[in-house]
């Protein structure tokens, strides 16, 4: 087979689309069918459907539906070529087509550095597991159960010269070269000796995001330095572009939410307690590339580094790669805990769950963190906090936001909101505020005329901002998408350019997010709009409040048939009042549309009363 089509075509044909499913959830025989409970949404009653015919799923309750290689890239949050890997290892089916030379031997390595680590990380566990020893009881004395152990196959380097070394040569016939190459050695300048680089260490493999060993970290269980050591970069590993658990988390992101932590303990403690969406940066600061690498696998983060100064300020400075990334990101308030281990064992699991919900916005964050460096019992350092503090809103790309901040920063240091409008906007607020002045009294007749045309003009704003908010919901959050399509269509939209949209999303992958750059044919000034508008402060976890930004959407495009219909009547009323007896067959046409528009607004209204 030279054609990857045939390959896809081969790989559904053996793998049996029902035992495939049975391997995850519990499925029963419903006819020449089965059926389950949904896995990809809560239910009572199993609505989750298998079709042995067509080899295909569907949910009636939520939606799902797909073949055999879209169920695993849903269960196993897995891109396709990923998901058709998976499967075709399963079924033994060989897809490395048309690789030249060089580019094999490349995988060949690769391959042969991943089976290396794994036999690695098979020899410290069995040195944990097997023995008294200082690793096992450091684990213990941490609260680490043998489960959670296991699961992470976390290991202990005997304090010994070369155990690793002669292990992996002499038991599994690797070489020297290999070792080194893996950077689980290393060679003596002075005696010309090979010695094991992790001894004495409590070892943490680190897997890459199918799950392959490709590292390790240890942290040491004596006086030695550095506390904590991390695998060399080598041909398969380079922490700048991995995150520690990412193969655990990417099965549970649901909601494309990740709490982010620095540390292995930390992640490990938080899975033991069923927080498992974590990821961790290999002990080091967080880099562009591993913010990027979050972005495949969610829209916001949650920041649970440690309270202390260096965590302060790690944290700061993780929320500017993050936003640069495109995320979405909060930081978790660990109150009186030094860190999120501390925390998870303090609170217990609800107590963190609570944490998560309320998380503080990054511009808080910042804010409030700024506030402790000021005395503000002192009036010039009120102004040097205010003028820093406007620093940080000016980052802020929504009016929304900005306008929120605006009067947080003013309620703290007691100012006026000119004040800080002015701070913030220059020059640029003294223009905005004289064209207000000067179109005070021009062009309206009456003070009343001129207060229902802005009112006009404002909802008329708030329902554009409305409408495009719920469209950058269903792009950025698939999950929500699906739902939301259930509930409305074009004829609930006020926009040309959110109808446009809406016909590109009906057509993405049930997992794929529609990025600004996929957008044809958008008006500049929808774009910018659509922008600038932040999720931040919407709880996307929360449907009810999905619900009624849905509910407003719908009553907006109603309302809105209901003004034209109305413009409308009034227009065929004023012509049939110029019309005189001569023109009884037009008038009469005229009448019978005029009562049409009545009660098609009657009808509407009742619509927009039970919404």
């Amino acid at each position: 087979m030279n054609d990857m089509k045939e390959i896809i075509d081969e790989i559904k044909a053996r793998c049996d689309i029902a035992s495939i499913i049975g391997e995850y959830i519990k499925i029963q025989p419903s006819g020449q069918n089965y059926k389950a409970l949904c896995p990809f949404h809560v239910e009572k009653t199993p609505s989750f459907h298998i079709s042995t015919s067509k080899q295909v799923y569907k949910c009636f309750g939520c939606g799902e539906g797909g073949d055999v290689i879209n169920f695993i890239m849903k269960m196993e949050n897995l891109d396709f070529m990923d998901a058709v890997r998976m499967l075709a290892t399963r079924c033994g089916i060989d897809i490395n087509l048309n690789i030249d030379e060089d580019t094999k031997k490349r995988l060949e390595l690769s391959k042969r550095y991943q089976d290396i680590h794994t036999e690695a990380a098979r020899f410290y566990l069995s040195n944990l597991m097997s023995t008294k020893n200082k690793g096992y009881e450091y684990l213990r004395n941490r609260g680490l159960d043998d489960k959670t152990i296991k699961r992470f196959g976390l290991g202990y380097s005997l304090d010994s010269w070369n155990s690793l070394m002669e292990y992996l040569i002499n038991n599994r016939g690797y070489t020297e070269k290999d070792l080194i190459e893996c950077g689980l050695i290393g060679k003596s300048t002075k005696t010309g000796k090979y010695y094991d680089k992790f001894r004495n260490r409590v070892m943490f493999p680190i897997f890459d995001y199918r799950g392959n060993v490709i590292g390790f970290g240890g942290r040491v269980l004596d006086d030695s330095l550095p506390k904590y050591l991390n695998s060399p970069d080598t041909q398969i590993f380079n922490k700048r572009y991995n995150l520690y658990g990412l193969n655990f988390a990417r099965k549970n992101l649901t909601t494309r939410t990740v709490i982010l932590v620095e540390g292995y303990m930390d992640l490990i403690s938080l899975y033991q307690y069923g927080i498992q969406i974590a990821v961790a940066t290999l002990g080091t600061a967080l880099t562009s590339q591993q913010a990027n690498l979050i972005k495949r696998y969610a829209d916001n983060v949650i920041i649970s580094y440690d309270s202390d100064e260096a965590g302060v300020k790690a944290t700061i400075r993780a929320i500017d790669i993050l936003v640069e990334a495109g995320l979405s990101v909060k930081v978790l308030d660990l109150k009186d805990a030094k860190d999120p281990d501390e925390y998870v064992r303090k609170y217990k699991t609800e107590g963190y769950k609570d944490a998560i919900k309320e998380a503080v916005p990054r511009i808080k964050f910042k804010i409030d963190k700024l506030k402790l460096s000021f005395d503000l019992n002192k009036d010039e350092n009120k102004i040097k906090f205010a003028k820093s503090a406007v620093d940080i809103i000016k980052q802020i790309k929504s009016p929304v936001e900005i306008d929120y901040y605006i009067k947080y920063l003013s309620k703290i240091v007691q100012l006026d909101e000119d004040a800080v409008k002015r701070e913030i906007y220059g020059k640029s607020y003294y223009t905005k505020k004289s064209l207000k002045k000067d179109n005070k009294f021009n062009n309206f007749n009456t003070k009343e005329e001129k207060l229902n045309i802005e009112k006009v003009e404002v909802a008329k704003n708030g329902e554009e901002t409305t409408e495009i908010t719920l469209i950058k919901m269903m792009m950025k959050f698939p999950f929500l998408r699906e739902k939301i399509l259930l509930k409305i269509d074009e004829s609930d939209l006020l926009l040309k350019d959110s109808i446009n949209i809406i016909k590109v999303l009906e057509k993405l992958d049930p997992e794929e997010v529609l990025d600004f750059q996929k957008l044809d044919n958008i008006d500049e000034s929808y774009l910018n709009t659509l922008k600038e508008i932040s999720l931040e402060l919407i709880d996307i976890n929360n449907f009810h409040e999905i619900e009624e930004t849905i509910r407003t959407v719908k009553r907006n495009a109603l309302k809105n048939k209901i003004e034209n219909l109305r413009k409308h009547q009034s227009e065929l009323e004023q012509n049939r009042k110029k019309m005189d007896d001569s023109n009884k067959e037009a008038i009469k046409e005229l009448d019978i549309e005029i009562m049409n528009i009545a009660l098609k607004t009657v009808d509407l209204n009742k619509r927009l009363r039970s919404l």
